[in-house]
């Protein structure tokens, strides 16, 4: 079974886990950790601005499509990290 990545958005400490689980909690802030996809490159903690921009384009392209998948009005949606086009017939 492959496994998953988790990243803490505020310590920047990565973990890697089996696939079946849903959620990690960071063992230095205790914060939860977000699941990012694997073919997406994450940019080190410690250029912050790059690690800044690509959290706020991630966090922008998993809400839309949260709203792609509620809102059948949408018909495509465009995004830049996966580089992928998701539309409707």
């Amino acid at each position: 079974m492959s496994n998953r990545t988790w990243v803490c958005i505020d310590c920047g400490k990565s973990y890697r886990r089996i696939q079946s689980i849903t959620a990690v909690a960071c063992s230095i802030c205790g914060e939860p950790c977000e699941y990012v996809h694997w073919k997406i490159h994450i940019p080190s903690p410690n250029k912050k601005k790059d690690w800044v921009e690509f959290w706020s384009i991630y966090r922008r392209e998993t809400q839309l499509i949260e709203r792609f998948k509620q809102d059948p009005k949408i018909k495509e949606i465009t995004l830049e990290l996966l580089n992928q086009r998701w539309t409707r017939s």
